[in-house]
């Protein structure tokens, strides 16, 4: 009996212990650091780490910083995505933090928020980071701007490394010369941390005459951007972000720093070109192929009516395949005068009217199965729209979330940069948002039950409607791509739109989230019936899209998963919905193996 009650006691022990080491530390339990290590590492890399109290602590009576009047500022600063890039722990969909801590919330506990934060400058605080999440067994995460809508930034009981401040920068002006190759890379580039946001960079490259693929927004920085491909306005004619990049420096899940490119490191090179961030290492640089800039026609209307919004979907392979970018965007189904717009690279008015005006045309006399809604049927007066030229691509860049006035009901405020006040405004930003979105390639769009699609989608009343229509030639074929491919979604290959669906709401209620996801489920389902098969990037989608595994990488989950496993066995890495996650459940912010 003795024996028995032993070898069972030694069994129960045993399990612990296996279950102990199968689960992230978390403070209070035997493996979390002692405030000693905390101190060491500390002093490792020079005292940057931070111990940030919750981004709206000063909206509340039990922190140091509550103040009446600085709350009421931040509020305003909440709406601003700069102010939440700025911040070491911000997200900006607090839907994503369960409500931990808010400017309206009840109470602020930070309990959704990493705990500690490594506020990195340069390449040895990021391995540092690395190293000590590793050997002391905590949870990792990864922020540079916190601008991303699947809450991958954010992570509870984690150490964060905040990579904000990683913003180099060394203009390669003639040709690149890729580490450990033996070749050279001919026209301009640029070596850039992974911090640097698109709005910075864009600036100096505009100054020098050249252009980027970016994103449409100033404050995206180029990790989460570039991590799953990365599409903007000059995408539909030279590729995704991630096609242009030409190396990768980063800091492995072992600590080690290394440079990945057509050459050396190759699975990293292809996996990191695509198949997500905060998966198989930190990227500390990116070098980037750039573009002699260009003169840039562009082409702004409306589409009024269910029927002509099907119409112009229906038409958009046109423009695809000549690389014409564009986005459709407003309030459905309250409000059917949709704004839009149209913008060819490296071509001029005449070029880009010669495949428009077709297009347009056709709307003169059509009927409205939808009429605008009561008061906006002036915005439709010259909905074939207004053409424009410039004489650089800098000048035409789109930012078609810059700050939206209210009033207006997301059209003419869309498409102009902010001057002064909120300069990056977001539907929502500061309190809940969560979208669905689908890709739909050329075939796709002539569905004989597109318009139902799209209407069933945007059934729910203040949805948003973002269509990305930002692929076309250039993303079938890029004609920079290193490195024989990388790991961008094939889905988005074939695509010439990413139409979505948004949803934004106020409060802190998590019934309401609750409710909100159900809604997602339906709307979603809407979107993908045109393509069952299809999937959608991984960057801008819903993270309970069903199997999301091939929804977000298609064919290349299986290397992707392979690369994984290799590289990080130990499950250095882990962030929401990204390769080999399934093999994690977070139960109440502990992260364990399942």
């Amino acid at each position: 009996m003795l024996i028995t009650f032993c070898l069972w006691s030694f069994l129960l022990y045993s399990f612990s212990v296996q279950a102990a080491a199968q689960c992230k530390s978390i403070p209070g339990s035997s493996g979390w650091p002692s405030l000693m290590d905390w101190n060491e590492f500390n002093t490792t890399v020079k005292g940057r780490l931070l111990k940030p109290d919750p981004p709206a602590a000063t909206c509340h009576d039990d922190y140091d910083s509550y103040s009446l009047i600085r709350c009421a500022a931040l509020k305003i600063k909440f709406l601003d995505s700069t102010w939440h890039a700025a911040h070491p722990t911000s997200n900006m969909w607090q839907n994503y933090n369960n409500y931990s801590c808010t400017p309206t919330s009840e109470s602020c506990t930070g309990s959704g928020l990493p705990i500690y934060v490594v506020e990195a400058h340069e390449p040895m605080d990021v391995k540092a980071a690395v190293d000590f999440a590793r050997t002391k067994n905590i949870r990792l995460n990864i922020k540079s701007t916190g601008h991303d809508f699947l809450g991958r930034s954010v992570q509870p009981n984690s150490l964060s490394i905040w990579t904000h401040h990683l913003k180099t920068t060394q203009w390669h002006e003639k040709s690149f010369s890729p580490k450990g190759c033996d070749l050279v890379i001919d026209g301009p580039a640029v070596t850039a941390g992974s911090g640097s946001q698109w709005g910075e960079l864009n600036a100096e490259a505009d100054k020098r005459k050249l252009a980027l693929v970016s994103g449409g927004f100033n404050s995206v920085s180029l990790g989460g951007f570039l991590s799953n491909g990365g599409h903007g306005g000059l995408s539909a004619k030279y590729g995704f972000g991630a096609d242009m990049v030409l190396q990768i420096e980063l800091v492995t899940p072992s600590g080690e720093i290394i440079t990945a490119n057509e050459c050396q490191n190759t699975d990293y090179f292809w996996a990191m070109r695509g198949g997500g961030g905060s998966t198989y290492g930190v990227a500390l640089t990116y070098t980037l192929k750039a573009l002699p800039t260009f003169r840039t026609a562009m082409w702004i209307g409306f589409a009024s009516g269910w029927d002509e919004i099907a119409y112009l979907h229906s038409q958009w392979p046109k423009l695809a395949a000549v690389g014409a970018s564009g986005y459709m965007m407003g309030y459905l189904p309250l409000i059917t005068a949709v704004p839009f717009y149209v913008t060819l690279p490296n071509a001029t008015i005449r070029q880009l009217k010669s495949i428009l005006d077709p297009i347009t045309d056709s709307l003169d006399g059509w009927g409205v199965d939808d009429p605008p809604a009561a008061g906006n049927s002036s915005r439709l007066s010259g909905r074939r729209g207004n053409y424009t030229e410039f004489d650089s691509w800098g000048q035409a860049e789109p930012h078609v979330h810059s700050r939206q006035d209210k009033t207006n009901d997301s059209t003419q405020g869309l498409y102009k940069r902010a001057q002064e006040g909120i300069t990056d405004y977001f539907p929502g930003m500061g309190s809940n948002k969560l979208l669905v979105s689908w890709l739909y390639s050329a075939a796709d769009v002539q569905h004989p039950n597109l318009k139902e699609a799209l209407k069933a989608a945007l059934s729910e009343s203040g949805t948003i409607y973002l269509n990305d229509a930002t692929m076309g030639v250039g993303t079938q074929n890029p004609p920079y791509l290193r490195g024989g491919g990388n790991a961008v979604n094939p889905a988005l290959r074939t695509a010439v739109m990413r139409p979505a669906a948004e949803m934004q709401w106020l409060g802190n209620d998590p019934a309401v989230w609750t409710k909100k996801r159900e809604v997602a489920q339906k709307l979603g389902a809407s979107l993908r019936s045109i393509s069952p098969n299809g999937g959608t990037y991984a960057n801008e989608a819903d993270p309970d899209t069903p199997n999301w595994q091939h929804a977000f990488w298609g064919s290349n989950y299986d290397r992707l998963l392979r690369i994984k496993k290799m590289v990080d066995p130990e499950g250095v890495f882990y962030c929401r919905r990204c390769v080999g996650s399934e093999f994690f459940e977070d139960h109440d912010g502990i992260l364990c193996r399942k």
